[in-house]
């Protein structure tokens, strides 16, 4: 895959992974963790907005729209998604696959070094999301009381 196709790909993940936390958020019974996902969920528009201008830079024209791929993971999402326990569940086999990607994009030796560096980054923080959720998961943070997200 050239290096514009892999940061166009990078966009689209980054997108779906906005429209998945759109719903997580929405299904999120506990504060605290609708939260954290919306911190999350900024994380990825950022990651939109780097990799868009990244593109622009490049002489390339980004395409920050959802593609049917994105569309599924939204509609699995949402379907899944029915209070804390079930949204977590969902996002971590989205971060899943979102840090995957990253974790290959970063081997990838035909890309500039800024895009290299934000790559970098942007696995980071794929890394730091999934380690959040597996711990929420692992803690059984629904169980715990906390204000209502609703």
């Amino acid at each position: 895959m050239s290096s514009i196709a892999t940061l166009q790909d990078l966009i689209h993940l980054d997108m779906d992974a906005t429209k998945a936390y759109d719903q997580a958020i929405k299904a999120c019974e506990h504060e605290n963790v609708a939260s954290q996902l919306r911190l999350f969920r900024s994380d990825h528009e950022r990651h939109v907005r780097n990799l868009s201008q990244e593109l622009t830079r490049l002489g390339e024209k980004p395409d920050a729209r959802t593609d049917v791929k994105g569309f599924f993971i939204e509609k699995f999402t949402a379907i899944t998604s029915i209070g804390t326990r079930s949204a977590l569940m969902s996002m971590m086999g989205n971060e899943t696959l979102t840090t995957a990607r990253y974790k290959a994009a970063q081997e990838l030796q035909d890309l500039p070094e800024s895009a290299k560096s934000m790559i970098r980054a942007n696995y980071a923080d794929e890394q730091r999301h999934l380690e959040w959720i597996r711990n929420a998961l692992d803690q059984k943070i629904w169980e715990r009381a906390q204000p209502s997200a609703r």
